[in-house]
């Protein structure tokens, strides 16, 4: 997907239904335009091409969309480890109450 994050409605949707490897491969691309925006600027201006504020004024522009949609990536991959990490959360607190009653019992049926 090199076309970019989904974007207007339905977005948030799209992102979802995508693969962790999918998402993770977008956010790399997009972090990755995301920097050429800002070494073109930055080549422009060494050049003499244009100022300096200027070019940076333009990659700002080109890196603005871009910069948005990687966010919308980001909170879904940070919404996905949440989910996981409660998943765990609670998996964890199943087994613990589950041994410490496995325990008890076992030392009330012993005593």
């Amino acid at each position: 997907m090199t076309a970019g994050a989904p974007a207007g409605p339905g977005a948030a949707e799209r992102l979802r239904s995508l693969s962790a490897r999918e998402l993770e491969a977008l956010y790399a691309d997009l972090h990755r335009r995301v920097f050429e925006c800002y070494e073109d600027g930055e080549l422009a201006a060494d050049s003499g091409r244009m100022d300096r504020a200027t070019a940076t004024a333009r990659a700002q522009a080109r890196a603005g969309p871009l910069i948005e949609q990687a966010r919308a990536v980001h909170a879904e991959r940070v919404a996905r480890l949440r989910r996981r990490a409660r998943r765990w959360w609670i998996a964890t607190v199943a087994v613990a109450t589950g041994g410490s009653g496995a325990l008890l019992w076992l030392l009330a049926r012993s005593g």
